[in-house]
């Protein structure tokens, strides 16, 4: 792989975006653009508070995986 290509990847590793919703009803994780969740999580989102679950079908975005897993343990536990 060449240098420039590798180092193109790298930048786009850490600027990645995660995303916090929903997902047929359950919460789920998305990365960057994609439009496939990478992790779905055994939560449904009906077992939430009315104003969690209202955030997450508007999407929550962390921009660091430090504040993932904050957001992650703050709506799933």
């Amino acid at each position: 792989m060449k240098k420039k290509h590798l180092s193109g990847l790298l930048c786009l590793a850490l600027t990645a975006v995660y995303l916090l919703g929903i997902h047929e009803g359950k919460v789920a994780l998305w990365r960057g653009d994609d439009p496939e969740p990478l992790k779905v999580f055994p939560y449904s989102a009906s077992s939430l508070p009315e104003d969690a679950r209202k955030q997450l079908e508007a999407g929550v975005t962390a921009n660091s995986l430090k504040e993932l897993r904050q957001l992650v343990e703050d709506y799933l536990s």
